[in-house]
């Protein structure tokens, strides 16, 4: 099965500007060889299992850590469906095709 997680990466007392310490767990994810998507408001991975899915994660947030921040706060969304594999290039083509048919 595949599992979808969204998640955002904030660390805290860093000024308003926190983008140098996102590229670093965005890096990290690269270097993990992760599928992802960055958006402006968080970043989108899809796993095999939700154990590989969370270890991303976890890499990712302490990649902030490294980076020299205090204090991480991260915010995760898991979509973990099991009875059909969906990726997200389908989701998007589900999305498109209803879409379509509405308008």
């Amino acid at each position: 099965m595949v599992v979808i997680v969204e998640f955002s990466v904030v660390p805290l007392g860093e000024g308003t500007s926190v983008s140098r310490f996102v590229a670093k767990a965005v890096k990290e994810l690269e270097e993990r060889g992760v599928k992802h998507v960055t958006t402006p408001m968080s970043t989108i991975i899809e796993e095999d299992d939700l154990e590989s899915a969370l270890q991303h994660v976890r890499a990712a947030h302490e990649a902030v850590f490294k980076a020299g921040a205090k204090r991480v706060i991260t915010v995760i969304k898991i979509d973990d469906r099991r009875d059909v594999k969906r990726t997200m290039e389908d989701k998007l083509k589900s999305l498109e095709k209803a879409w379509a048919e509405d308008y």
